[in-house]
């Protein structure tokens, strides 16, 4: 479990959590990635002159497509997890310190204290902006969408007439016929 209970943590003044957490899936940018094995979270919490310090790691793995072939790929996730928690007694549960990275301001009141978002947030920053399957994946063929990894001597057999009229149907028609114009000088 995630939450800290305060009296505990005002008590003992430093707590180690060490989970691994059976989660399904994450949820990024409207896509939905499974993991492929547990979330294991290890967290030092300190309490020090009324702030909290949490600092840690998070390691998982999830599956992603490869974004040139669409072949799912387990990608690891190695997070710091790196957060400190001020007292304010003028905010409700848990706030962002908007000019500070990583600082909230927390309600000394509050009875748990739950870590569950810098988890999360911890392994979605280490998310690859492009995930691919291998450094030189080949991707689709651009005219049939077979895979060019798995067939590397792919050769679509579209005539010359069906491609003109596939490539005048894309909305990247007019700006490849201005780009051509362009170069050619006229």
């Amino acid at each position: 479990m995630l939450k800290i209970k305060f009296e505990t943590l005002k008590h003992e003044q430093k707590i180690k959590i060490y989970e691994t957490l059976d989660w399904k899936e994450i949820e990024f940018e409207g896509n939905i990635y499974p993991y492929s094995m547990p979330v294991k979270v290890d967290l030092n919490v300190e309490l020090s002159l009324g702030r909290m310090y949490v600092q840690g790691s998070v390691k998982t793995q999830i599956i992603h497509p490869c974004d040139r072939c669409l072949e799912l790929v387990k990608v690891d996730i190695n997070g710091n997890v790196e957060t400190v928690y001020i007292p304010n007694g003028k905010v409700k549960e848990v706030e962002e310190v908007t000019d500070e990275i990583g600082t909230f301001y927390y309600d000394p009141y509050m009875e748990f204290l739950d870590l569950t978002d810098r988890v999360i947030e911890a392994i979605i920053l280490e998310i690859p902006m492009k995930v691919l399957c291998k450094s030189d994946c080949k991707g689709l063929c651009p005219h049939c969408g077979i895979n060019l990894n798995e067939h590397p001597d792919h050769v679509c057999d579209q005539s010359q007439e069906t491609q003109e009229k596939n490539e005048s149907e894309s909305p990247f028609y007019v700006l490849k016929k201005k780009i051509s114009f362009e170069s050619k000088g006229e």
